[in-house]
């Protein structure tokens, strides 16, 4: 998320208010214009992270962009004495550079290794998608930075801003537009505010002094251990236009889906083991077929790329291409941006529509997604352990589509002799945020809700966290809410399809509503507007979607479990409905049996330089 520039802050909040901020605790370090880049060691070398991804970089990833491989090639050449000093459960982030030059600054050097050291997230060791601590204390930073050889953050001040520091900051936040430019049309602005902050500094991070311009600065104040953040930077700077998509781009797309819609993944035996090399070689194997039969549409072909991607590093990488054939065909600039696309196109499903991927496109492109996975995931390694989806995908589907794209299983055609509305979900647990969705769809037309409780039978790593509770648990926890919110009944489902969604509830209810949150209308929507679903279900006509909008107030079933392991019974309550307040201790204990590890926080907050010298 962008931050808000703080003169924006400035003018439009209360004076007073803004004065109070900066009484707090301030933090201010350089903007680097830079890429994000993780590291964690693993138990056989590195892990690799794209802007702070959860999700490991991939082959597919590599290839795609050769960008970051060159951070990669200097983490694997660090000596094994640096490795394995890093401790497993940390994520080491990085501003990183290639170049001086960038989008709109140019510096005058790189970093060294083409590394900044920015923080360092502390994982939990159950669930590695989980921060529990995120470090940004200077002495810490600043050691791990010289271990690894890189940069050290471009801290320029940490503490309580002085008397006059204050004064200088809210003089120049009261600035015109115009009267900033006549100010510093001959004086730096970068010496100004390095001035206001740290006069003792004579030059930024990769400048030999103060004269030219920088990118900002991020300034952050800390009111107990969450920062408000804002970046300062000219006033005057123009703001980027976002950068439409090529006409050109968008047909290849729409060209792309038509033709792998009507093309036979049987046809080819892929024989790599590994999933990321699998799915390379079915790319390429239909790449090349598609050339093929639809070259001549791409001669003169411009595809309107950014300007940083003509950039050599942001070409393809054909280290873990095999296909000789492909290898020769992305020589030319416009197939090897063309095999870019058909890469990143059907590589995972997508939940948003865009500019050029509408709800339509979308479900084709997810179809395909499916039926793609089918093909790489037949022939898996014996130690892994398949999980339910995957098993579905890997057997011999007709059209090899998602079992929720077939045809629907019915059981029950007639409708059910009660009326009611629904409401699905995984409830781990059940919080004071489901219970008002409860009320809001029971009101729109009096019935009562049931409610879907969907208990996938497969287990994984991070469902540790995610979904600690039994079913005993939950139905237990949902019937104790029927006192005092308008439930009928819970039933439990193994998946989210819409028939064994219907199935389960007939021939006893009849649903009318299904409510659901914005973030799941279209997933949902699919299912629900689909003519063949509704004639095969055969609901009643008013049986749609109910939206509820999500808000910044909206309570998480997260937010609930971090309650429980931080011991904060209360926050707890605060959380969650009253019927289940008596099953705090209850349900704080599966959780921990669940993680298998004692109940801790996993707050955002700093480490302190002692505490850290404790725990190395």
């Amino acid at each position: 998320m962008a931050l808000q520039n703080i003169k924006t802050h400035f003018e439009s909040t209360n004076i007073n208010d803004f004065k109070k901020m900066l009484d707090n605790i301030c933090v201010v370090s350089e903007k680097i214009q830079a890429s994000s880049f993780h590291v964690k060691r693993s138990e056989t070398g590195f892990n690799y992270y794209k802007s702070g991804s959860k999700n490991e970089m991939t082959k597919v990833d590599r290839t795609l962009v050769k960008y970051y491989e060159n951070a990669i090639k200097y983490f694997k050449s660090i000596p094994n004495e640096q490795m394995e000093s890093m401790p497993i459960d940390w994520k080491f982030g990085f501003d990183y550079m290639t170049e001086n030059k960038t989008v709109d600054i140019e510096y005058e050097f790189l970093p060294k290794n083409n590394l900044i050291l920015t923080h360092i997230q502390v994982l939990n060791p159950t669930n590695p998608t989980q921060i529990k601590k995120v470090i940004r204390d200077p002495k810490i930073l600043n050691k791990w930075a010289d271990i690894l050889e890189v940069n050290r953050p471009p801290i320029i001040f940490d503490g309580v801003l002085s008397g006059s520091q204050k004064e200088d900051l809210l003089n120049l936040l009261q600035l015109s537009v115009n009267e900033f430019k006549q100010q510093f049309e001959q004086f730096s602005f970068t010496r100004k505010i390095f001035n206001i902050f740290n006069n003792g500094l004579s030059a930024p991070t990769l400048n030999y002094n103060l004269d030219k311009d920088i990118d900002g600065l991020i300034v952050n104040f800390y009111e107990g251990k969450t920062p408000k953040s804002f970046k300062l930077e000219r006033f005057d700077r123009k703001q980027k236009q976002e950068r439409q998509a090529s006409d050109m781009y968008q047909l290849s797309i729409l060209d792309l889906v038509e033709f792998m819609t009507n093309y036979d993944l049987k046809k080819h035996q892929i024989v790599s083991e590994n999933a990321d090399e699998r799915y390379l070689e079915i790319m390429s194997h239909f790449f090349n077929e598609y050339v093929d039969t639809n070259a001549t549409k791409y001669i003169g072909t411009n595809f309107n790329s950014a300007d940083f991607a003509n950039n050599k590093l942001f070409e393809l990488n054909p280290t873990f291409i095999s296909n000789e054939k492909t290898i020769s065909l992305i020589q030319n600039e416009v197939l090897a941006e063309l095999f870019k696309i058909t890469l990143g196109s059907f590589r995972k499903k997508r939940t948003k529509e865009t500019n050029i991927i509408n709800a339509d496109l979308m479900s084709q492109i997810n179809e395909l997604v499916d039926a793609i996975e089918s093909k790489v995931m037949l022939k898996t390694n014996e130690e892994d352990i398949m999980n339910f989806k995957t098993y579905l995908n890997s057997q011999d589907l007709k059209h090899q589509t998602s079992p929720i794209l077939e045809a629907l299983k019915v059981d029950y055609p007639e409708h059910g002799k009660k009326l009611v509305n629904m409401f699905v979900g995984r409830f781990q647990p059940f919080t004071l945020g489901h219970a008002k969705v409860v009320e809001t769809i029971h009101k729109q037309n009096g019935y009562p809700v049931v409610i879907l409780l969907v208990k996938a039978k497969n287990k994984k790593k991070e469902d540790a966290f995610k979904r600690p509770y039994d079913e005993e648990t939950q139905v237990e926890m949902i019937n104790r809410l029927k006192s005092k919110y308008p439930i009928e009944e819970v039933f439990v489902i193994p998946t989210g399809g819409i028939d064994t969604m219907f199935n389960a509830m007939r021939p006893k209810y009849e649903p009318v509503l299904w409510g659901t949150g914005s973030d799941r209308m279209k997933t949902y929507g699919f299912q629900v507007d689909k003519p063949e679903y509704r004639e095969d279900l055969g609901v009643r006509t008013d049986f749609g979607l109910y939206e509820i909008p999500r808000t910044g107030k909206n309570i998480s079933a997260t937010q609930v479990r971090n309650a429980m392991l931080d011991g904060d019974e209360k926050l707890f309550k605060k959380l969650t409905p009253k019927p289940v307040h008596d099953m705090y201790n209850e349900l704080k204990s599966k959780l921990e049996d669940s993680m298998g590890v004692l109940a801790e926080s996993i707050e955002t907050e700093f480490l302190t330089f002692d505490t850290f010298i404790k725990n190395i």
